[in-house]
């Protein structure tokens, strides 16, 4: 159920519960209250199911030039982003006074030498990383805070608000969601940093002393925003387990205090064997072929498709945390550059988009908007070939963002035989990537057939890209194969393209 309509229920709640007070006891009125909000809670988590992207870098990347496919991604449900994303969360101090991310080097520089390496030296070659980063961060014409209010007032979006808890107070994070939450912006969610499990070297109790203040501060504040905590993924590994069981028992210790857990999902130990075969770069021609592409690219979509991992997480969460709310703020591939912007790896990502979605509160794509060759919509490269002279261009996961939000929230895989007995409108998702057109069958029982759609992303070869790509050597041919999204439109069933992501919109009376 989306989010909208559940505070809608809840409103239809306290309506009765306005109307016994003209029949009861003033005193028996909280009682009734209490027992009537927990009785719907119990059977009406708040998931939202939205999908979207962690927003590392927006504020720097985005511009006008975004607004018009920003309006499409979300013509039809909201999108959530994850801001500050990514490792800026612990350097940012956002500010409507201060310039970008109110990044500065004082604070770095204490950040680096308080939390050095496992063997107590200060990690030099991040350390520089980030003071240039602050640098340019000073540079920038005026607040990312401001960007980020001005883009809400354009665009249908949520912000899952990612706190500073390695250096940030009380003060300062609330600051910064106060002025978003004054200005329009729709927070949905808090979660008290970013893979803090690694950068606090696997120390809870150092995490907890950081945070705990901090999001005590917001539960008084924003009560009704729910707040999370960074758990660790890889579930197998020693330290991981660790970690987790100490968040895990201070989450039972605490109550209501921690609403859920946030998780970020890549497949990278599962991808090895296709990493092995990948020639990693490519003097890329367009009218070309490529064996060792064509191995490696067959061995990731077997490997994907089979993957079990995404179960494994919230079947490991239901049994330790059961009742609380799961978020998966970065999910992807890697090494990303083997397989970003392609067939195979949009039709990965579309496909935990759709199967997945209800699991999750949100579940965010990395990347959104930014400068990086996972970025779903990033400035044009040299070997994009951008004959409209564009500033960026749409990549594939783009595309597997915008098809998983065109379709409503319950949708089932298309299969190959399928049965409707009902006249109305169905949906079915399918990645067809990699492999050959087929004519899906469908049944009609006392119904019939009125319209049949087929909305998908295509190319040539499984490795085929919406450009350029990180395993394209720089003496490669410019190119933009994957275009954008194509609908076939008939009164009869028609093929599932070959080498294919997207679904087919079923109309029957």
């Amino acid at each position: 159920m989306a989010l909208c309509n559940i505070f809608a229920r809840i409103n239809i709640q306290i309506k009765i519960i306005r109307s016994l007070c003209k029949f009861t006891l003033m005193k028996l009125i909280p009682c009734i209250f209490i027992s009537l909000l927990l009785t719907f809670c119990k059977n009406n988590p708040l998931h939202a199911q939205v999908i979207g992207a962690n927003a590392e870098g927006l504020t720097f990347a985005g511009s006008e030039e975004d607004i018009p496919y920003l309006l499409e991604l979300t013509r039809l449900h909201p999108v959530a982003i994850r801001w500050p994303g990514g490792g800026d969360t612990k350097l940012a101090f956002p500010s409507l006074d201060k310039p970008g991310l109110g990044l500065n080097a004082d604070s770095i520089y204490k950040l680096y030498h308080e939390f050095t390496d496992s063997k107590g030296k200060v990690k030099n070659d991040k350390l520089a990383k980030d003071l240039k980063q602050a640098e340019n961060d000073s540079k920038e014409p005026r607040s990312a805070l401001l960007d980020l209010i001005e883009l809400s007032k354009k665009i249908n979006i949520q912000v899952d608000y990612c706190l500073n808890v390695m250096q940030g107070t009380s003060e300062s994070n609330i600051s910064a969601i106060r002025t978003l939450i004054d200005s329009g912006v729709n927070v949905i969610s808090i979660v008290a940093g970013n893979e803090t499990f690694y950068s606090y070297q696997y120390d809870f109790e150092a995490y907890q002393s950081d945070f705990e203040p901090i999001l005590k501060a917001c539960e008084k504040q924003f009560p009704s925003i729910p707040r999370f905590l960074c758990v660790g993924q890889e579930i197998h590994r020693k330290q991981h387990i660790e970690w987790n069981r100490e968040l895990f028992n201070y989450i039972h210790a605490t109550g209501d205090f921690i609403s859920g857990v946030d998780v970020h999902y890549y497949l990278m130990e599962e991808l090895k064997e296709a990493a092995s075969l990948h020639p990693k770069m490519v003097v890329y021609k367009a009218d070309s072929s490529y064996r060792s592409l064509d191995a490696a690219f067959e061995k990731y979509i077997e490997l994907t498709r089979n993957d079990t991992e995404m179960d494994n997480l919230l079947n490991y969460f239901k049994a330790n945390i059961p009742g609380k709310i799961y978020h998966c703020t970065e999910f992807g591939d890697k090494q990303a550059e083997y397989w970003s912007n392609t067939i195979a790896n949009g039709g990965h990502l579309f496909m935990v988009f759709c199967k997945y979605r209800n699991d999750f509160q949100i579940l965010l794509v990395h990347n959104f908007i930014a400068n990086w060759y996972w970025a779903a919509r990033r400035p044009v490269g040299k070997l994009d070939y951008n004959p409209e002279n564009k500033e960026k261009l749409n990549r594939c996961s783009w595309y597997s963002m915008q098809l998983a939000n065109e379709l409503p929230y319950e949708t089932p895989a298309l299969q190959k035989i399928t049965e409707i007995a009902e006249q109305g409108t169905y949906y079915f998702y399918f990645n067809n990537s990699g492999g050959k057109g087929f004519k899906p069958e469908i049944k009609f029982r006392n119904c019939k057939l009125i319209s049949f759609e087929v909305h998908y992303v295509t190319g040539k070869h499984a490795y085929s890209s919406a450009g350029q790509t990180g395993f394209m050597d720089k003496r490669s041919d410019k190119n933009f194969e994957v275009k954008g999204i194509d609908i076939v439109q008939s009164e009869e069933i028609e093929d599932i393209p070959y080498n294919s992501y997207g679904y087919v919109r079923v109309v029957v009376e």
